[in-house]
């Protein structure tokens, strides 16, 4: 393994769970100073470990944790129904089920966003907005959400009127976030992420998986090489304005996936391990 560029790297093993190792993980979120580990059937963090089944379901997806750090919120699933479970200090907590629902997310408030039977939740309740997408992003303010269409238009809504604008149909997107008040960032279909600002629309980088490093005001994001069928590299790179670029990884045998932003550094899962590891990153 190469050395980084700048940081330290650490990768953790997962500790024996009822006689045996925990499946590989395939992502992670901060949760109250530490970490939830998502894999495909369970839920992992300190004091805690919670499987699909327990909740009815047979996989997890996509963890997102709250403003202050205290709660974690991650979609669950099966063919038959769809929930989303809450994990923090008061235990954990199960929305649902929906025959349907879409990916949690939060708002600067602490209010958990989602969709589920084609309407809009704010906290589990009706909003009074009709919404049947599955990715949304709200604003910070919780004024305006931004999602994409069947045909990957880049779309936003006003929460007050409902009224939806289309931001950008000049490429195809997928899972954009709110990245403050007026900036949206999302990935496109040909490999590309860009920034939007108003009406103004700014190329980042060619990458994917972008996330929003609050504490260093940068976005963070892999770039990846594949055979066709999986991943030969991938490393974690960081953008801003003013530097654009950066390379934060050079790693050719641990494969970042889902980098996650925390205070000194970034957490991320190896894809071709299933471990998580930590990028510490000098301030």
């Amino acid at each position: 393994m190469k050395n980084l560029c700048y940081a330290a790297l650490f990768l953790h093993p997962f500790p024996l769970v009822f006689g045996g190792l925990l499946p590989p993980a395939m992502d992670v979120a901060v949760l109250d100073g530490g970490t939830l580990v998502a894999g495909r059937d369970f839920l992992m963090w300190d004091g805690g470990i919670l499987r699909a089944s327990e909740v009815g379901c047979d996989r997890f997806y996509r963890p997102t944790t709250s403003p202050d750090g205290r709660t974690v919120a991650v979609w669950a699933g099966s063919d038959h129904l769809n929930c989303v479970v809450l994990v923090g200090g008061n235990g954990v907590e199960i929305m649902g089920p929906y025959e349907r629902a879409g990916l949690p997310c939060w708002d600067n408030q602490g209010n958990l966003w989602f969709t589920a039977e084609g309407s809009l939740l704010r906290n589990g309740a009706m909003s009074g907005h009709s919404l049947g997408v599955h990715h949304i992003s709200v604003a910070p303010g919780a004024d305006r959400l931004v999602f994409t269409d069947r045909q990957d238009r880049l779309l936003v809504m006003d929460m007050a009127s409902g009224n939806v604008d289309t931001l950008s149909t000049e490429y195809r997107f997928f899972g954009p976030i709110f990245v403050g008040d007026d900036i949206i960032v999302s990935p496109s279909l040909n490999g590309g992420i860009w920034m939007f600002k108003g009406s103004e629309a700014v190329y980042v980088d060619h990458g994917e998986q972008p996330a929003w490093w609050r504490e260093r005001n940068s976005l963070v994001y892999i770039r990846t090489t594949d055979d066709g069928m999986n991943l030969t590299s991938s490393d974690i790179w960081t953008w801003t304005c003013e530097q654009r670029s950066r390379r934060l990884t050079d790693t050719p045998y641990i494969l970042e996936i889902n980098p996650t932003p925390a205070p000194d550094g970034v957490y991320f899962v190896d894809s071709f391990s299933g471990m998580l590891g930590f990028v510490e990153v000098p301030r």
